[in-house]
């Protein structure tokens, strides 16, 4: 059994067989978005002005996160730093390095009603290069001018920096680079299971022995995103759902052996 997780309904994968699993006392997990983006509450000007756009080459992380079963992070504490690219959508944020902090994100929201992502809009830059650049300001310079010539900030990094500080912008050279380099965005939900990529959650292990087989039905294995694990983008997930249905299959196979050594 093969049946998917919850996302991208209209491929089948919709989570209907949930419900029938619960019914004869089977551990199902949840079904959240993984690999998802994220809601901001984005004000109307910025959208209408980067909706689409990438942000390249940030560094990002979760802040004061806690993840279930794992070590709760506080609200001063940060997740990993991950490095790569994110798109501004009218909803939110998405992308590649969201995604892969997405599970601190998810967790840290659904503990808190909402977290910030922080962001390293210059990472090969360190906090005193970006001051000492930003410290050759010229007379009547703009700032925006000023970030662009001495750091080389685009136009949507800019608008992300007035977008959070509601557009006060510090005005000391030492604060606008921590700034710059540890840009706060709250985040308040993922966007909704069926825009996700993949599945969080499903049928949980204790429910399988070591061939996939279902202990509550035997003779019944499954397999992919039904059951409750996640993976990142990349060839991962894919790898994964093959992995467990060969799994799955060769203990379709051994258990028909066992029940049935003489037709074999």
């Amino acid at each position: 059994m093969s049946l998917g997780g919850g996302s991208w309904q209209r491929t089948g994968s919709d989570g209907r067989w949930v419900p029938k699993f619960e019914e004869i006392g089977i551990n199902v997990r949840e079904l959240r978005p993984a690999n998802s983006g994220f809601l901001v509450n984005w004000s109307a000007e910025f959208i209408s002005k980067f909706e689409g756009m990438p942000v390249k080459n940030v560094s990002v992380q979760a802040r004061g996160n806690p993840v279930p079963g794992e070590t709760v992070l506080g609200e001063t504490d940060l997740g990993e730093t991950v490095r790569g690219e994110m798109m501004i959508s009218a909803q939110g944020i998405e992308g590649g390095c969201v995604y892969t902090v997405g599970r601190e994100l998810r967790a840290a929201c659904d503990a808190q009603g909402n977290t910030v992502m922080l962001i390293d809009l210059r990472p090969d830059l360190s906090v005193e290069q970006v001051e000492q650049r930003l410290s050759t300001a010229k007379p009547k310079e703009s700032t925006s001018t000023l970030l662009r010539r001495t750091i080389g900030l685009p136009a949507v990094a800019i608008g992300l920096l007035r977008e959070v500080t509601k557009n006060v912008l510090p005005r000391q050279a030492s604060d606008m680079a921590v700034l710059i380099k540890s840009l706060p965005l709250q985040v308040v939900a993922t966007e909704e299971l069926d825009r996700a990529i993949s599945t969080a959650g499903g049928v949980a292990f204790e429910e399988l022995d070591d061939r996939f087989m279902l202990r509550r039905l035997p003779g019944v294995f499954v397999a992919g995103e039904m059951i409750d694990w996640e993976a990142p983008t990349g060839g991962y997930l894919l790898q994964a759902t093959l992995s467990t249905a060969v799994a799955a299959a060769n203990g379709a196979l051994s258990w028909w052996e066992e029940e049935h050594p003489t037709e074999m």
